[in-house]
């Protein structure tokens, strides 16, 4: 935090002359271990570092990132936000006196009960031998491995507007895999942890019943493959938990995302059937139908006391009884639209 702090002091001192700056600092750790047929795969150890400077001058938006974060570095990622700033006043889409600017402070830090340096590498690899070992029940279980993960990602958000949001988040996952082979099939299971992503310490390994799932995931890749073809007809369906994520993700989110309703990503990844109209009166399912957003829930992937933008989050209906309410989108593509939004500003790295 104190070279985080330092950089920002830095960029502060040689900053550009504009209507509107930020600096996003990024530190990024990650550690991977897996056993594979109880043998150790090679860690993955990885360390990131790197800033995004962001410009609003003279009709103009910018940006600038760089990894060189001395004065000099700085000094150059803040040119080149500067020099697209200019060819944004000239070829840009949007009105910048629209682009979001925050004043706000902030601190977030993932709660965690057991760091991940609680247990040494040995004790991490051990365990996942254990594990590994256990998933071997059967000849036909072909191959097999168990991991763990960990990610930290520190961000430091600071504006010209006098706006700081700090934030350490902590990732912690695991998971096993089981694939099986018969009769010309190969079925394939996962568990322990392997669609329970989330942000926590060590703790969540019992959380997810890392070790507890190892029986359940031979025993049904060992099923899958004896199991007769799924009959056609009309069924009753019962999603799981899993499953029902998904359809969430795919049905709901993506169709509500408001730069995908403006037409921003059409070339990328297609349209919405969903129009800024349909807000307020459209029913997307029946009224046991209630859809929040909502990043202040700790624990989750995305929680978080501010987006990426310095927008405090805060807890809002999606959809209330089955009643379409507000898209998904910041405070850029809000004031593009007319409508209401979310805290949804997320960047990459």
């Amino acid at each position: 935090m104190d070279r985080l702090n330092e950089i920002a002091s830095r960029f502060a001192a040689i900053a550009p002359a504009a209507d509107y700056w930020s600096l996003r600092l990024v530190q990024e750790e990650t550690d991977h271990l897996a056993v594979r047929q109880g043998i150790a795969e090679p860690s993955a150890l990885s360390m990131g570092m790197g800033a995004m400077v962001t410009l609003v001058t003279g009709g103009g938006v910018g940006y600038g990132a760089t990894s060189d974060l001395s004065a000099a570095g700085l000094r150059a990622a803040a040119a080149r936000a500067t020099h697209w700033a200019q060819l944004g006043a000239r070829l840009g889409l949007f009105d910048t006196s629209l682009y979001p600017r925050s004043d706000a402070t902030s601190d977030y830090r993932t709660a965690t009960l057991e760091p991940w340096e609680t247990l040494s590498t040995g004790d991490k690899i051990t365990l996942l031998r254990d594990a590994c070992a256990r998933l071997k029940i059967d000849p036909r279980i072909v191959d097999w491995s168990a991991w763990l993960a960990y990610r930290r990602v520190s961000q430091l958000l600071v504006t010209s507007d006098s706006g700081r949001s700090l934030q350490v988040q902590e990732y912690t996952s695991s998971g096993l895999d089981a694939v099986a082979h018969a009769h010309g099939q190969t079925q394939r299971r996962t568990g322990g942890g392997a669609d329970s992503a989330g942000q926590g310490g060590l703790e969540r390994i019992t959380r997810v019943g890392f070790l507890d799932d190892v029986p359940r995931v031979a025993e049904e890749a060992l099923a899958l493959i004896e199991a007769p073809e799924c009959p056609s007809g009309v069924r009753d369906l019962l999603l799981m938990p899993s499953q029902m994520v998904l359809q969430i993700h795919e049905s709901i989110g993506h169709p509500l995302e408001l730069d995908r309703i403006l037409g921003d990503e059409r070339n990328y990844a297609g349209t919405s059937f969903v129009t800024p109209e349909m807000f307020g009166s459209y029913r997307y399912g029946s009224e046991l139908l209630n859809v929040t957003f909502d990043p202040t829930l700790g624990g989750e992937l995305a929680s978080y006391c501010a987006d990426d933008e310095g927008t405090p989050s805060e807890t809002v209906h999606l959809i209330r009884r089955g009643i379409l309410e507000r898209p998904l989108g910041g405070r850029l593509s809000q004031a593009r639209s007319g409508l209401s939004g979310v805290a949804n500003a997320r960047a990459s790295s």
